[in-house]
């Protein structure tokens, strides 16, 4: 992620519809769609077997532990010919899972920062990928996929990344927004880039890649002191934090729309279709097709923005027809500060809280929305009201390291002020992944949707949880609320009731069987007297259909280290379910052995700038 802007804002939003809309409540952003637009393939590049695969006995070893495996970390093999050493601090790691089919190999693709990919075996758990000729596993670039020339944007090592596994097509898919200058000091462009593996057994030498690219230009809106894109240092709102789904008819995507030259503030997302059907067979594509939804620059930041995209994960698809589905939070409304609710909610002492979600859909008349769905009232984690224009900031969640007294209470300034470790919450916005089941069982026959987010759990010192959802569909894109965690009745949310740890970065997704399971990091303050601090530790929980109380809460990996030279962390954190069994959950996420502290000599591998690392592991509930 590389412009992730921390705005909380004003206001419950009334139904916009998608031309316009009527201020039902005095409190609303007049928020509109417009599109579509539509943005042509540059070419299309197949590549067969671009990444080397270790068959040595180094790389065949069984090597799972407790199902847990050590994932791709910023500095491995140092000082050997296979040295991989990763100087970037947002690690954005995510994971997709192929099945296993008999007859083939399969693997768990995971992904970290701008450029750099990993597949394991799910069988013996060695990292496969390594160097031509190579006996030693190394993690690999992407940027091959696309041709050196004809996809010279897609060549570029930037961006935000997903992997994700296609059950419709059953590929890898890897998706990918890159910036690029068509001049040294030009204005900036940026590209959409879309690779599909032939199969799904990544270490099969005939396994091809299909590679896409499509330039935004003609998608993205011009911000307005370019004079409709021609001229000045800035044409473009900026893509940030992209997200991908597999759906019945299309691959779409969503992402959000900064505004470069109001401080990267929100100005609202954008939505896009992609065809689906030629990618996965390397055939030229139709063209990509888009609508954005914005607000007046006049009432930035939008108080929705940053889209999950719903993803297949059942062995049922959608009923024919159904359209496909978007989720935010909406960030959330003061009605008693007045200015027509688009003044920010800066309450010194009552925490501002929002009772909506806001969904969009993509069906026959395009993309539509926004419909407002209540939910039980949520304070976003980290929400900063200490004073005038902090209200942007996310970050306060406190590490050992951090200086207990810069841990603030409600309404005062976080650790984030201060010059002090802090890490963010992400709490403006949905967390990674919004799942779609289609279940046939007896007793949870439905649609559902699975989805979560951080919220403040404590005004004393603004400790936060995990708030999810499960959220029943119909075929007409309808929504209903059928779990909601944080209220007077059903589960409470997912939370640390010792109120010593703050909870973050969850993942969720649902089993066959109805089981929600979470992967979630937690982490807190210097704890006196402790034989164990509250470094960040990686976790995995489950709660049953029907339950109230979480069946597991077990620690998958506990951290004995601090982020102390940034403030990122493993902000694409995922669980994702292998459609084998639609029953065994995988998941990843980020930990430290050691602090990472530090800002000088930071291009030595030996140095402590970049040390981070990450767990992939797989859990199956018991019956």
């Amino acid at each position: 992620m590389s412009a992730k802007t921390y705005m909380l804002a004003t206001l419950l939003l009334a139904a916009l519809p998608s031309t316009g809309q009527t201020c039902q409540s005095g409190d609303c952003q007049t928020g509109t769609i417009a599109g579509p637009f539509t943005a042509a393939q540059v070419a299309e590049n197949s590549t067969v077997d671009p990444f080397a695969v270790c068959t040595s006995s180094g790389c065949t070893t069984d090597i799972f532990k407790n199902n847990q495996i050590e994932g791709i970390d910023a500095q491995q093999n140092i000082g050997t010919g296979y040295q991989f050493f990763d100087q970037i601090y947002d690690t954005d790691a995510n994971i997709a899972v192929g099945p296993t089919v008999s007859g083939q190999n399969a693997q768990v693709l995971e992904w970290v920062n701008n450029q750099y990919v990993q597949a394991f075996d799910k069988v013996t758990g060695q990292p496969i990928f390594t160097t031509s000729g190579g006996t030693t596993a190394v993690p690999s670039s992407v940027t091959g996929l696309w041709a050196k020339y004809a996809q010279s944007a897609c060549t570029t090592p930037t961006g935000n990344v997903q992997v994700i596994f296609d059950r419709l097509d059953h590929v890898f898919i890897i998706n990918r927004r890159v910036t690029f200058k068509l001049v040294a000091g030009g204005v900036p462009h940026y590209a959409w880039c879309i690779a599909a593996s032939s199969t799904s057994d990544l270490s099969n030498p005939k396994t091809q890649w299909y590679a896409y690219e499509y330039i935004l230009d003609t998608v993205l809106p011009c911000v307005p002191s370019s004079d409709n894109c021609t001229t000045g240092d800035i044409y473009y709102f900026f893509p940030d934090w992209p997200r991908i789904g597999t759906w019945s008819n299309a691959f779409y995507v969503a992402f959000d729309l900064l505004d470069p030259i109001n401080a990267y503030l929100q100005d609202g997302v954008e939505a896009c279709q992609l065809d689906r059907a030629d990618i996965v067979q390397g055939k030229p594509s139709q063209p990509m097709t888009c609508y954005n939804y914005m607000v007046p620059i006049a009432q930035e930041p939008s108080l929705l923005h940053s889209l999950d995209v719903a993803d297949i994960d059942s062995a049922n698809n959608p009923p024919s027809g159904e359209p496909a589905y978007f989720l935010s939070t909406v960030n959330p409304s003061n009605a008693q500060q007045g200015g027509n609710g688009q003044q920010v909610c800066t309450s010194p002492t009552t925490p501002c809280t929002s009772n909506q979600l806001a969904l969009f859909n993509w069906g026959t008349s395009g993309f539509t929305g926004p419909t407002f769905i209540t939910v039980n009232p949520y304070t976003p984690g980290c929400y900063d009201t200490s004073g005038t224009g902090r209200e942007i900031n996310t970050i306060c969640i406190p590490e050992p390291s951090t200086d207990r007294a810069d841990v603030g209470a409600y309404g005062q300034p976080s650790c984030f002020w201060f010059n002090t470790p802090c890490v963010d919450s992400l709490g403006d916005r949905m967390a990674n992944r919004l799942t779609y089941n289609h279940l046939l069982s007896k007793g949870l026959s439905g649609e559902y949707l699975t989805a979560s987010h951080v919220v403040m759990e404590s005004t004393t010192d603004q400790r936060t949880g995990i708030r999810f959802y499960i959220l029943k569909t119909s075929a007409q894109g309808k929504v209903s609320v059928l779990v909601n965690s944080g209220g007077t009745s059903g589960p409470a949310d997912l939370k640390d009731t010792t109120e010593k740890s703050f909870y973050l970065l969850p993942s969720a997704a649902l089993d066959k069987a109805g089981n929600l399971a979470f992967t979630y990091t937690s982490s807190g303050k210097h704890c006196p007297g402790c034989k164990i601090q509250y470094h960040p530790a990686l976790h995995f929980a489950v709660l049953p259909w029907g339950a109230s109380k979480f069946s597991v809460n077990s620690l998958i990996i506990q951290g004995s280290g601090d982020e102390q030279n940034n403030w990122h962390w493993g902000e694409y954190a995922a669980t994702v379910l292998d459609s084998t069994d639609g029953l065994t959950f995988y998941g990843v996420g980020q930990y430290f052995k050691g602090n990472q502290s530090g800002t000088t000599n930071c291009t030595l591998p030996t140095g402590d700038c970049y040390t981070w690392r990450t767990r992939i592991f797989r859990q199956k509930v018991a019956p």
